[in-house]
Formats: C-alpha cells, sequence, structure tokens
C-alpha cells in the first residue's frame, strides 16, 4: 500500500506539474491581417508578425527589438552594437550558437542601427529549421552568457570593424556631417559608436544593458516564406508566451532636437584620395507624411539621368557623381547629399557651386513629369522590396524599429497620393541653408528656423491601428527545391541564330520575371588590349538610343517597374533583366532598342570615363584594393594586351581616359552579338509569349567578331610575401593565393570543396581560419578562405584573405600558416568531416531555394553542357567523402611553399 501511495503521489506531482506549464503557456492573440501579415501579440508585450509565401522553399525568422544606438547613455556609444556580436556567441542552454546554425547550412545575421537590432536566420524550409530557430530566439532573450572573456576576444573584432569603417571616406564623412548637424539627439552618433567605448566596456554593464531592453515587451518576431502557421504559433506559445512580461518601464526617448539656426561647417582633413562634398538637411521621421515627399524630391534632384542636381552638377562635369540617403527613424532624420569630385578638381570651388544648386531647391518649378518619374520609381522599389518575402521580412526591421510595421504602408499610400504642391512645399520648408551642414557658420537675424514635427506614440498608434491596408494578391504556387522538380520545370530551346535559351516555369511573388543573358564574345585578336573599352561600353549601353533619350529609358522602366543590368567580363556581357509578367514583353523591346540602336553620346562617354575614374582613384592607397590587384599581377604573368592581364589602378584610369566614342562605338558594332549567347527566364511567363520575345530580340543579333573560347593560362606559383604601405589607413588586409591544376571533373574535385569549407569557407565562421583569426583570438574582423575550380578548363586557384589592425599584422600572418599547416600535418577528424557534410548538404538545400541559383545552374547547363544532376551528384560524392579522402587532398594540393601572400596596411603604426 505504501509503494502503490508513493507512485499515485508522484504520478500526481508530474500531472500538476504539466498542468503548472500548460496555464503558464498562451496562444498567440490574432489581431488582424493587414495585406498578407498576419499580426499577434502575447501577454507578456511580445508582438508576431506571419508572412506565408509558399513559392518559397526557403523561411527566414527574424527577430526585432527596439533598441539601437539612440538609446545608449554617456560611456555606452557602440554598445548596442557590441551586445549584437555577443548574441551570437553562446546561450546557458544551447550552447555555441554559430556552430548549431552551420550545422544546419543557414543564412544568418544580425544588424544594429539607430533605433533597432535585428537577427534573422534563413533556413530550407521544415518543421525542425523552424521550431529550432523559434526555441534559440526565445533562449537567447533572456539566456545569452555574456561572459567577459568572449567579450575580450570579440571588443577587438568590433574595433577592427569600426576601423574598415575608418578607411572608406564616404562612410567618414556621413558620420561627421551627422554628429555635426545633431546637437542633442543620439541620431549624431555612430551606430558602430567610440572605439575608446567599444575597448572599455566590461561584461557586467553590457549585460545590464541586454536585462533592460532584451524582454518580450521590446521584440517584434518576424515569420516569413514557407512554413506551417499552426506549428509556428505553437512553438512561439510554448517558447516565448511563458517568458514574464518585466515589471520595468522602458520610457522613451524624449530628446528632442532643437531647430538649427544656421549653416554649419565640418572639415575634414585625413590621408586619401578621395575628395567629396556632402550636405545634411534636418527633415522628418519616417512617420511624417512629409517623408514621401522628401523621397521623391530626393529622386527627383539626384537620378540619373533626369536629377536637376545631376544635370548641373556632374552631366556638366562639376562633380562625377551624386547620391541622395534619409533614412527611415523614429525620430526627426536627416535627408544626406553625397558629392564625388574628380580628383583635378578645386574642392573649394566645387564646394561653392554645389551649394549654389542646392539654394535652388526651394525655387525650382517641379513638375508632374518630375513627380510622376519619381512615383514610378518609389513604388517599383516598394514592389520588388514586397515581392521578395524573405528580404521583405527583414526590410521590415527598420520601419518596425521606426514605430510600426503598417507604416510602410501608409508610406506606400503617401506615396501614391504626392502631388507637386507637396513637393514645393517641403522644398520650401527644409531646404534652407540655416538648416544644412555643410559650410562655413554665418550669423544672420531674422531667420525662419526649421522644426520638424515630433511624432509621440499615441499618434502613430492613431495612424496605425485601425490601418487596413489594400486587398491581399494573390498568393504564388509553391515550388519545391529540388533539380528534379527543376528539369520538371524546364523548357529548352535555341533560336534562330543558334542562342540557347531556358525557361522556368515557376510562380513567382507579385507576378515576378528575372532573367540572366549571357553573351560570349570575340577572340584573341579582336579582344586583344580593349579590356577597358569592352568595360565602358557595357557602363554606356543605357545612355540612350536612336529612338529614346537616356532620360526616356529610364523613365519607362520605372513605369513599367522593371530593370536591365549590364557587367562586362573581358569576354562575357551579362545582362540582368527584372519585370512583372505583364510588362515582361515590352521591356524585351527595350532591351532589343538598347541593344541595336544604341548612340552613346559624347557627353555621357565623358561622365563616365570621369565617374569610373574618380572612383578609381578613391582606391589608390585603399589596402583590400591593392593586395586583391598586386596578387592577381604577382601570381600570373599575361601580356598587356590580353583580356587577362590586370593592370594598377594607376594603369586603368590612364587606360580609360585613352577610350573614345569610336572605339565604344565600333565595339559594339562589330563584337557585341548574341549567336554564342545563353539565357534563362524564371517566372510564369506563356512559353509561347517568352519564347517570341527572345527571337524578337535577339535572333537577329549575331556579332562580325568570331567567337573562340579563351581560356587562362596555369602559371604555377612560388612562396612569396610582399608589404604594401599604406600610411594612415586604420585598416589593414592580407591576401593570399595559389595556382593549381584542377576542373570539376577531376576525381579530388569533392574532396577539394569539402577540404576548402572545412579551412577557411564554410558554416557560420566555423571554419577554422575564421574561427581562429575572429572567434578565438580576436584578431579579424573577415577571415576565409575562397576556391575557383573551373568547368572547362584546368587552371584553378584556392586564396585567402582577412582585414585586421595594422599592428596585428604578424598574428594574422602566423595564424594563417599555422592553421594551414595544422590542416596538412594532423588533417581531420571524424566529426568535423560530419559537421561539415550537413553544413554543406543544407547550404545546397538552401541554395536551390533562391530563383537566382536556379538560373544560374540552367545557363551553366546551356552554357558547358553540365548536367543539372550534376548538383545533386556532388552532394552524394561529397556526402561519401571518407577522412582519408580530405587529408589525402590536403597533403597532395596544400602547403605554405606555394603561396604568394600580400599585406597592405599601415604597418608602422603602433
Amino acid at each position: 500500500m505504501k509503494d502503490l501511495a508513493i507512485r499515485f503521489y508522484l504520478i500526481l506531482v508530474i500531472l500538476l506539474s504539466n498542468f503548472i506549464l500548460a496555464q503558464k503557456s498562451e496562444v498567440p492573440k490574432f489581431l488582424g491581417n493587414t495585406e498578407g501579415i498576419k499580426e499577434y501579440s502575447l501577454k507578456n508585450g511580445m508582438k508576431l508578425l506571419l508572412i506565408t509565401d509558399g513559392s518559397q522553399s526557403n523561411m527566414v525568422v527574424n527577430i526585432v527589438y527596439s533598441v539601437g544606438s539612440k538609446d545608449e547613455g554617456y560611456g555606452e556609444k557602440g554598445m548596442a552594437h557590441l551586445l549584437e556580436h555577443m548574441l551570437f556567441k553562446s546561450t546557458k542552454n544551447l550552447g555555441d550558437i554559430k556552430k548549431q546554425l552551420s550545422d544546419k547550412g543557414g543564412v544568418a545575421n544580425g544588424t544594429t542601427y539607430f533605433d533597432r537590432t535585428n537577427y534573422f536566420e534563413i533556413f530550407p524550409s521544415n518543421d525542425e529549421n523552424l521550431k529550432w530557430a523559434i526555441n534559440m530566439e526565445a533562449d537567447r532573450m533572456i539566456n545569452a552568457t555574456i561572459l567577459q572573456s568572449d567579450l575580450d576576444k570579440e571588443f577587438s573584432v568590433v574595433r577592427n570593424e569600426f576601423e574598415i569603417g575608418e578607411n572608406n571616406p564616404s562612410r567618414v564623412m556621413m558620420d561627421k556631417v551627422y554628429s555635426t548637424a545633431y546637437i542633442w539627439h543620439n541620431y549624431g552618433n555612430s551606430t558602430i559608436g567610440s572605439k575608446e567605448d567599444i575597448e572599455r566596456v566590461k561584461a557586467p554593464t553590457l549585460r545590464k544593458f541586454y536585462e533592460k531592453y532584451y524582454q518580450p515587451d521590446n521584440a517584434t518576431l518576424i515569420i516569413a516564406g514557407k512554413f506551417d502557421e499552426a506549428n509556428a504559433l505553437k512553438y512561439v506559445a510554448e517558447n516565448f508566451s511563458i517568458l514574464p512580461k518585466p515589471s520595468r518601464d522602458l520610457g522613451s526617448t524624449y530628446t528632442v532636437e532643437p531647430p538649427q539656426d544656421g549653416e554649419k561647417t565640418v572639415e575634414l582633413k585625413r590621408a586619401g584620395e578621395s575628395k567629396l562634398i556632402a550636405a545634411g538637411y534636418h527633415t522628418v521621421a519616417f512617420a511624417d507624411k512629409d517623408f514621401a515627399a522628401l523621397a521623391a524630391l530626393n529622386e527627383i534632384l539626384t537620378a540619373n539621368p533626369s536629377g536637376y542636381l545631376y544635370k548641373n552638377l556632374v552631366e556638366k562635369q562639376k562633380v562625377s557623381a551624386i547620391w541622395g540617403y534619409s533614412p527611415e527613424v523614429r525620430d526627426p532624420g536627416l535627408l544626406y547629399f553625397n558629392f564625388d569630385v574628380p580628383k583635378d578638381k578645386d574642392i573649394d570651388v566645387t564646394k561653392n557651386l554645389v551649394k549654389t544648386e542646392l539654394d535652388k531647391i526651394s525655387t525650382i518649378n517641379y513638375t508632374q513629369q518630375d513627380l510622376a518619374r519619381a512615383k514610378y520609381k518609389l513604388l517599383k522599389q516598394i514592389d520588388d522590396t514586397k515581392n521578395n518575402t524573405i528580404n521583405y521580412a527583414t526590410y521590415l526591421t527598420e520601419i518596425i524599429g521606426a514605430g510600426s510595421y503598417k507604416l510602410a504602408f501608409l508610406y506606400r499610400d503617401n506615396v501614391e497620393n504626392l502631388s507637386v504642391d507637396d513637393l514645393k512645399r517641403v522644398a520650401e520648408k527644409y531646404f534652407r541653408s540655416n538648416n544644412r551642414t555643410i559650410g562655413v557658420f554665418i550669423p544672420s537675424p531674422n531667420e525662419t528656423r526649421v522644426k520638424p514635427a515630433e511624432f509621440l506614440p499615441n499618434q502613430i498608434a492613431s495612424l496605425t491601428d485601425n490601418y487596413k491596408g489594400k486587398t491581399l494578391e494573390k498568393e504564388p504556387a509553391p515550388f519545391e527545391a529540388s533539380i528534379a522538380n527543376l528539369k520538371k520545370n524546364l523548357t529548352e530551346g535555341v533560336l534562330s541564330n543558334g542562342m540557347k535559351y531556358g525557361l522556368i516555369n515557376k510562380e513567382i511573388k507579385g507576378d515576378k520575371v528575372m532573367a540572366t543573358f549571357k553573351f560570349r564574345m570575340g577572340n584573341e585578336k579582336d579582344l586583344a588590349g580593349k579590356n577597358e573599352i569592352g568595360q565602358i561600353t557595357a557602363t554606356l549601353l543605357n545612355t540612350g538610343t536612336k529612338s529614346k533619350t537616356k532620360e526616356e529609358l529610364q523613365d519607362r522602366l520605372d513605369q513599367l517597374k522593371s530593370t536591365i543590368n549590364f557587367n562586362m567580363s573581358p569576354q562575357t556581357l551579362t545582362i540582368s533583366v527584372e519585370s512583372y509578367k505583364t510588362n515582361y514583353p515590352e521591356v524585351m523591346d527595350i532591351l532589343k532598342d538598347v541593344l541595336t540602336n544604341s548612340t552613346f553620346p559624347q557627353n555621357e562617354v565623358n561622365n563616365k570615363i570621369t565617374e569610373i575614374n574618380t572612383d578609381l582613384e578613391s582606391k589608390l592607397k585603399d589596402p583590400v584594393k591593392l593586395t586583391i590587384i598586386e596578387l592577381a599581377r604577382t601570381s600570373t604573368s599575361y601580356p598587356k594586351k590580353s583580356i587577362f592581364y590586370t593592370g594598377t589602378l594607376q594603369e586603368t584610369i590612364d587606360n580609360n581616359k585613352k577610350v573614345t566614342r569610336n572605339q565604344i562605338f565600333n565595339y559594339y558594332q562589330n563584337i557585341l552579338g548574341a549567336d554564342k549567347a545563353v539565357g534563362t527566364v524564371i517566372g510564369n511567363v506563356d512559353p509561347k509569349i517568352a519564347v517570341a520575345s527572345l527571337e524578337n530580340t535577339f535572333g537577329k543579333l549575331t556579332s562580325k567578331s568570331k567567337y573562340e573560347e579563351l581560356k587562362p593560362t596555369y602559371f604555377e606559383t612560388q612562396k612569396s610575401m610582399k608589404n604594401i604601405l599604406t600610411p594612415d589607413k586604420e585598416n589593414a588586409a592580407a591576401s593570399g593565393v595559389y595556382n593549381f591544376r584542377m576542373n570539376q571533373k577531376s576525381e579530388d574535385y569533392p574532396a577539394f570543396v569539402l577540404a576548402n569549407e572545412i579551412l577557411g569557407s564554410g558554416g557560420f565562421l566555423t571554419a577554422r581560419i575564421p574561427a581562429r583569426l575572429r572567434e578565438k583570438e580576436g584578431i579579424s574582423y573577415g577571415a576565409g578562405s575562397y576556391l575557383t575550380i573551373p568547368i572547362s578548363n584546368d587552371v584553378a586557384t584556392w586564396g585567402f584573405y582577412s582585414l585586421y589592425n595594422p599592428t596585428k599584422r604578424d598574428a594574422v600572418e602566423n595564424a594563417i600558416n599555422e592553421e594551414i599547416n595544422k590542416a596538412v600535418k594532423d588533417g581531420v577528424t571524424e566529426k568535423e568531416l560530419a559537421d561539415n557534410k550537413k553544413i554543406y548538404a543544407n547550404l545546397q538545400k538552401t541554395m536551390l531555394g533562391m530563383d537566382e541559383s536556379l538560373v544560374d545552374l540552367v545557363n551553366n547547363k546551356l552554357q558547358f553542357d553540365l548536367p543539372l544532376d550534376d548538383y545533386d551528384s556532388l552532394n552524394d560524392k561529397i556526402q561519401g567523402l571518407q577522412v582519408d579522402d580530405i587529408n589525402n587532398v590536403l597533403k597532395k594540393y596544400f602547403g605554405s611553399d606555394n603561396i604568394i601572400s600580400v599585406y597592405a596596411g599601415d604597418f608602422n603604426k603602433k
């Protein structure tokens, strides 16, 4: 009887404890569906957004915390960003997060900005990944370890990230303009923070920040893509609803930036070749209706080729390039302009010219055409973002930081409803010299000072609470991410001129259509010494035809919500098209016009060469660029006329200056042609329409130059090391390479691929080189390896790279050499092999869920007669590899005796 009573008591205890746990779990409360975004909430204050897309084979889990650099106090600059890094370390329950992310083949990251911090993971869609990701995010919300030992390593990684930014003149200039424009508000502080604060913060201080802001009432969880909604709600309930709502009150940021009362000046002097002019105007929060008008005005002023500032400054060669930027922020922000200035221009004269043009903004008579052009472009961007579900889920991070995800829809509505009067009103209100940070401070009486409206939480709530959005679009059909399904939905054919094409029947959200075409052209004789001519020709293909100006071409593409991009490699012109089902035929007609009737106006030739050279001049002392170029020059010995020759930056600049319009026109007329091209279209396009459009666009386009594939020469590499001094550069770079003979049919190919994954490129910072340099020693922000093994020839390369503080140069060299030698000497372990097999397999499945990957696979099939089944076959071979296979490849191919290394940086820095 006693044993029976004890047994009964234990059963009762178990049942009671399960009842208590069940009571703690709470089903998320459904709040509504706004244009396909289903919104839920939990009693602890957490918000949940579900966005389903059956056409995806991937899903994303993205958690957004409403905390960013604006919430940092004295001595805390950079804390939000540093904490983001630390949360990838480990938790009390799950341990090493990066390792588990890698095992699942996930693509993951975290980002921090003024108003928010987010963490996201993209996985192949299955219930195991969904459950794990939700459990992991709940665990690191409250159970991150934040160890001082981890922080000691990570702060130098973050500092190195800071130093990388310090090498970028545009980024440094933006930081300085922001810090000058804001007197009190924390938007004046760079998100990456103060180097001194980063270095000195201690784990307990960081933990207080974490415990205050990383709570359910300050978080929004987004799940998007293909997933089981019922299971998602179940896992959220099990993992998040049991977390208590904290008793503390977060409060709100109450600092309000006062109106600026005079034009401000910031002058930056440091090493670098770039000449830049920048201007920042205080404007509005994203919630303000004026944000849409200002976004349109930004397009109207800066767009190439129609922008007023572009026409008066770039086309007239006063500056080489211009861009504008306005972040979606919670509080009043800045509209920021950047002007790149050619090296030979006087900076003071140019600054006065820029200011003169800026002063005209408030007086321009904006037209209905200006408005329509800007609205087409902005609405195209909005649709493109919304119709890429995975990217859309991460894009909402910024909008949530600005106050509410529904603000994205209100912004779109505001863009749709813009009038010319709105443009004139905001131009007159905000574009005043006393509201600008650019030049000198000039006292002036009777100024009309600008004070953007402040948006309180209840005001944003009143805007968004009852907002219902537009009618839901049709959901695209599911598409299984597999080679078998790709083959099932693929149609191949040949055009009358010999061009091969593929059509992938796949519904994409919004009836989007994507295509990539590759023109293989020319021969050794016809292409000799024409690399720069070909590159410039490609960049000028959208600058006007016999029937349409550059402006008209761009306007029509914007109206069609479409883009056409051109990119030239030595023997291949790649054309990328993005459009929508109903617009696709007309977009292809535009492409035909460009490929057959381009005029290459002389002023566009002049502007483009100036723009390209200004960009190259800015990189003359850039450590990363210098290591890449020097490595290519040292590891090969091509003659200068060869298409494979790599010139110095100065050589390229000088060669660009020699390019003439006649040379460009001759290249266009005699070398461009589609008779040896391949191309793939993906989308739900009627095959008859698609083929007719391809035939109409490319069928009669043949090259006068006979195509002969040029293959690279094998140059044996011998160990060498070179240092390049770049004085006063905060960051340094290292690159290494060696050449060997192999192609993708080689017996050693699968083992070499996995050996490279293990050594430097696999997983989420878990391969040996990044794990050693970043995770273990904290001496490099970015480090790893790369591998190029061709299909049609046997000239292969393996290399490594690292970004680091110049004072860590020797430590980086020693660590990389030790990891390579250790791999060759000791080989890999059974566990390491098993882990990386799993990582590789999962990543390959993730890649099959990306439309771009499907297009690339089909184009490779068309170009190289590469069977689609080889994709699965390679994975099967990799899964069958044994430890000896990897170790034999390491011993056969790797070793420090054949690696050329280049290190660039300010190595005199103490």
